[in-house]
């Protein structure tokens, strides 16, 4: 018996959908469809003629078949129950739920619709990467085979006749769903129609891959130095909270690398290692085993400690710069236990510095071992109190020459009162420290025992206030003039203790109202001193956010800060000023410093003026420091930094960093750095660099830098560089 059914709906009810029509159409015998695992399949279409007697059914119309995520669309199917395979014809597509498209003007479908070949097959991932073939052969979330293939990761428009930047064409494709990976045989890579290099095999991850094992992108590099450099990574995924990487290096002329890099992640702890080997040319060897070691542990431990470990060493000082695996000049190593409550704060910490430059010697690597503080904050007995309690100890080797051993406490009290807008606050602190002074930079310092003490009291006023005006564009202003008093009293040991925690004192806007000036225990100098300022904001909507400051301090009482501050004549502090202008079209100007009092002469200025556009961002940066700070200067330290960048159109972008050293009245070029880039444009497969580098810095085997580079970057495969 042979039926025939036309399926239509109104509009008003949207097409037919009809939910496991294949079982309806095979019930006859008691037939399920299902696919190979199980999975329900629906089905939808205009309209179906079933043939019973011959167990066909044939849809015709925007038909679509759904199981498990994978959709089938097509203009016409016929399905045969007997060999449970069907055709699908017009416009067919496949869909996969990680968005991957295979079309084909038809297509043979088996296994309950779960396998498909095509002649020709058109494949397109989410990313835009395409395949193209002769024939596909594809089978549910296992793989799709591509026999004379064509694969690009080029973004461009094939039903206009676009070609693509590069292609790789090869006799036969495999993506593997399960492992995210495409797999090329016998391949040939064409770059802008011309074959470039043949290889006969070739793989690389699918673009979906977010953390699976496999090889990564590969890395080629040359040099006049190194000669052709290598590195071909591989990822491998041990379990979902650990991975390691291997990343074999091989340079050419200078020997071999290997960095591992290990990561692991716990609930509140993380691991991060990263190991360094190799096998190259230093200053010592011709090839010299060489090692090294970044390893750092954080985690929580006990009741709201967070622990902070780094172990960063190497066996050989110039290694891991000259061969670009890092570019610090010094590795520090650290334990450190932190604690942070309401009312207390808790440091623990161990430290130590290797130092990597040639003239880094044992007396230049700094050992803290160990260094502890802690801090408690509490409310008073009486209102607007405050109660502050604090505790240090350390011990310091081989800083610069000095070694001394630390211990400090200080109690204190204070108070703020708010009268009408006009802050009042007052304080004291009671500080004892004792010191042992182990060493010096001196062979000829008497070493001895030191203990001191201090009271340090204060007293300040400020006053902040704002007005608005305009009707319109409104102005806002915010004026706050602040006036501090600051007395210790107590023993100066200023000539006998090091100052260590002090010794790179800058006065600036920061530290200018502190109760110690100088921050550390070290460098304690009685007396009296008065600092006042005045800082303003202004908001505007035509001129921007404009702020501002003024400050000066005067020494009442005591001797000058000589030892610290060299430039200090007499009892007034310098000019310290800053101002600020970030305007609504993009344009920032900064500068802050300090100037003499009587001369004006600058002895300390930063200058940035800064353009931030859509397409365009610029800054000009100026530092300079008075030739008094330096006892090694026979002028004023003076820097000039301009940093350029240009998007050019079509995915070129242009970026320019230049420094000059201005000292001694002169205009020295110091390190240069161009790149001239284009990120494949609307194509977005390949990218392309031009870089220039000139660096002066040299030390023992690192040599100076004067080089162009040209980097070729091809999305998913890797990079060459010359």
């Amino acid at each position: 018996m042979t039926g025939t059914g036309q399926y239509k709906w109104y509009d008003t009810l949207g097409r037919a959908v009809f939910a496991g029509l294949l079982a309806v159409l095979l019930s006859v015998g008691g037939g399920n469809v299902h696919a190979q695992d199980d999975s329900p399949v629906d089905f939808e279409a205009d309209s179906v003629t079933v043939s019973n007697e011959r167990g066909v059914m044939i849809a015709t119309g925007n038909v679509k078949v759904t199981q498990e995520g994978e959709t089938l669309y097509a203009d016409k199917i016929i399905y045969n129950r007997t060999n449970m395979a069907a055709r699908a014809v017009g416009n067919v597509r496949i869909i996969t739920k990680e968005g991957i498209i295979h079309s084909s003007d038809e297509m043979a479908l088996d296994q309950n619709f779960t396998h498909a070949i095509a002649t020709p097959l058109m494949t397109r991932f989410a990313d835009g990467t395409t395949f193209s073939a002769a024939s596909g052969d594809h089978k549910k979330d296992i793989q799709t085979v591509f026999d004379r293939s064509v694969f690009s990761p080029c973004k461009c428009d094939y039903d206009s006749g676009e070609s693509p930047i590069w292609d790789l064409r090869a006799t036969r494709s495999t993506h593997d769903r399960k492992s995210q990976t495409i797999t090329h045989e016998n391949v040939v890579m064409r770059v802008l129609g011309l074959p470039v290099f043949f290889l006969p095999a070739l793989v690389h991850p699918d673009g979906t891959v977010a953390r699976e094992s496999g090889f990564l992108t590969p890395r080629l590099a040359y040099s006049e130095d190194k000669g052709m450099t290598a590195t071909t990574p591989y990822f491998h995924v041990i379990d979902k909270s650990t991975d390691i990487e291997f990343q074999p290096t091989n340079f050419q002329r200078r020997g071999n690398g290997l960095k591992t890099i290990y990561r692991q992640r716990w609930d509140e702890s993380d691991l991060d290692l990263i190991l360094y080997s190799a096998e190259v040319e230093t200053f010592k060897k011709d090839r010299e085993q060489v090692a090294a070691i970044d390893a750092n542990y954080k985690t929580r431990i006990g009741q709201g400690w967070m622990l902070d470990m780094r172990l960063n060493r190497t066996s050989q000082d110039t290694f891991l710069r000259r061969y670009g695996y890092v570019a610090d000049d010094q590795l520090d190593s650290y334990v450190r236990a932190e604690k942070l409550t309401n009312t207390r704060y808790y440091r623990v910490e161990a430290s130590d510095t290797q130092g990597l430059k040639a003239g880094d010697t044992a007396d230049f690597e700094p050992l803290v071992l160990p260094s502890v503080f802690y801090e408690k904050i509490s409310a008073g007995p009486f209102r607007h109190q405050t109660v502050r309690q604090q505790f240090s100890a350390l011990q310091l080797d081989n800083d610069e020459g000095h070694e001394l051993v630390r211990w400090t406490g200080l109690v204190g009290s204070a108070f703020r009162y708010d009268l009408g807008g006009h802050i009042f606050s007052a304080s004291g602190d009671l500080l004892g420290s004792y010191h042992d002074i182990q060493a010096t930079d001196n062979p000829s310092d008497k070493l001895s025992t030191i203990g001191q003490g201090h009271v340090v009291a204060t007293a300040e006023w400020q006053y902040p206030f704002g007005v608005v005006f305009g009707k319109e564009e409104k102005t806002a202003v915010i004026i706050a003039p602040k006036i501090k008093a600051i007395g210790i009293e107590g023993s100066d040991r200023t000539d006998r203790i090091p100052n260590r925690d002090a010794a790179d004192f800058r006065l600036d806007e920061a530290n200018l109202f502190l109760n110690n000036r100088f921050q550390g225990r070290d460098y304690m100098l009685p007396g009296t001193e008065i600092a006042s300022g005045i800082s303003a904001a202004v908001q505007n909507p035509f001129i921007g956010d404009v702020s501002g400051f003024a400050g000066l301090s005067y020494r009442a009482t005591g001797t000058s800060s000589s030892e610290v501050d060299s430039d200090s004549r007499d009892r007034y502090s310098d000019y310290v000023t800053s101002f600020s202008l970030r305007t609504p079209n993009a344009l920032t100007l900064e500068w802050s410093g300090r100037a003499d009092r009587r001369t004006l002469k600058l002895n300390e200025s930063v200058a940035t003026a800064a353009f931030d556009g859509e397409k365009t961002d610029i800054a000009l940066t100026h530092t300079q420091l008075a030739q008094s700070y330096f006892t090694d200067s026979a002028d004023d330290r003076e820097e000039a930094t301009l940093t350029f960048s240009q998007a050019l159109g079509g995915g070129l972008t242009l970026t320019a960093e230049q420094v000059w050293n201005l000292s001694s009245k002169e205009v020295k070029r110091d390190q240069s750095i161009m790149s001239l880039g284009w990120a494949g444009g609307f194509q977005d497969c390949l990218s392309v660099s031009l870089d220039y580098k000139r660096d002066p810095y040299a030390d023992r085997d690192i040599k100076r830098v004067n080089e162009v580079q040209l980097l070729l970057t091809f999305k998913y495969l890797g990079s060459l560089t010359q």
